[in-house]
């Protein structure tokens, strides 16, 4: 966005906080518990946020990526014949929005313009698949047991990523492909059709079931199971043959809102909202004020935002396109509850 734009909100950054403070009545910054608004930059035009340039290069959602080649088959068969069905492939991404998400505006260039890309159908289909876990142990291993340790020389290189991939989901926060934290306990490494069980050391008999990594001990788990992971079926539809043609059609599809010249309480939420001072931000204590809902019922998070009280931990919206003074935003809440 234009860097005038920014310079001016610097220079008025302590006007805007003293004039939202008295027009809100309830705004503190520093809170720890409310409303916090924020936005993110958009560096490329509104259009360019939501081209994705090389759609081999979006992960799975797996421990381990699919390959390349197997995303591209995909793309071909997308454009070749209108749709595809992809496993755990999350070509259109999903924003945490509230209590559900909502599918990422998704736009894909090719040869003849531009598309845009929807998910037609999600479901949740079960494989059986080998599994390879470990899990931390304050136990000391068996005398008997054989126990792992690095540099792990014996192992391919696709076995020391899978390995690798288990000793780092101990301490993820989430797994991101199977909704839950864990499968039954564990953090697997799946086998899914670009992990060849027959080319692992790993799977179905591990050579150590132990592990001593960095000064931690490790139980190994290789384990064939049903496990549910996501299918999406992708849509495609030609909207733009050129550059500014897609310009057009992405500012007049997108965004959720246009904030043009808002009444003073509403700029004062704004322009705390979309300042880029270090640790800038509007925040406001619970009830909203009258000017915090004007602008989150502007951004269409009104009607899926349920009172601050019946919330027991954090949620977040996330990416609400709006433009504000000529500039295009991403805005971000979430109530720090």
């Amino acid at each position: 966005m234009p860097s005038s734009r920014r310079a001016l909100l610097r220079a008025a950054s302590a006007v805007a906080a003293g004039t939202a403070t008295a027009g809100a009545g309830c705004l503190t910054f520093g809170s720890t518990r409310g409303y916090v608004l924020h936005t993110d930059e958009i560096d490329d035009g509104l259009a360019g946020e939501f081209v994705v340039d090389e759609p081999a290069a979006v992960r799975a959602d797996t421990r381990i990526d699919y390959d390349a080649a197997t995303k591209r088959d995909w793309i071909a068969e997308l454009f070749e014949t209108g749709s595809v069905t992809a496993i755990q492939w999350p070509l259109v991404a999903l924003d945490v929005w509230g209590d559900d998400v909502r599918p990422r505006p998704t736009f894909l260039h090719r040869d003849d313009g531009y598309h845009a890309v929807t998910t037609e159908r999600t479901r949740q289909v079960e494989r059986n698949r080998w599994l390879f876990a470990v899990e931390r142990t304050d136990e000391d291993p068996p005398s008997d047991a054989t126990v792992g340790r690095e540099p792990f020389d014996s192992l391919s290189d696709r076995d020391r990523e899978i390995l690798q991939a288990a000793l780092d989901a101990v301490y993820a926060d989430s797994d991101g492909f199977l909704g839950d934290p864990d499968v039954e306990g564990l953090r697997p490494v799946h086998y899914h059709r670009d992990v060849a069980v027959e080319e692992s050391a790993l799977v179905p008999e591990p050579p150590f079931e132990y592990l001593d990594y960095s000064d931690e001990t490790y139980r190994v788990v290789a384990e064939r199971r049903t496990v549910t992971v996501p299918e999406r079926t992708f849509a495609v539809e030609r909207v733009a043959s050129t550059r500014s043609e897609l310009k057009a059609h992405v500012e007049e599809t997108v965004p959720d809102a246009r904030f043009e010249d808002p009444a003073d309480g509403v700029r004062s939420v704004l322009d705390a909202a979309v300042s880029d001072d270090e640790g800038e931000r509007y925040e406001e204590d619970p009830p909203p004020s009258d000017d915090l809902s004007t602008v989150l019922d502007g951004l269409g998070i009104g009607d899926d935002l349920r009172p601050f009280d019946e919330y027991a931990e954090r949620v977040d919206f996330r990416f609400a396109v709006a433009s504000y003074d000529g500039d295009w935003y991403l805005f971000n809440l979430y109530l720090d509850v």
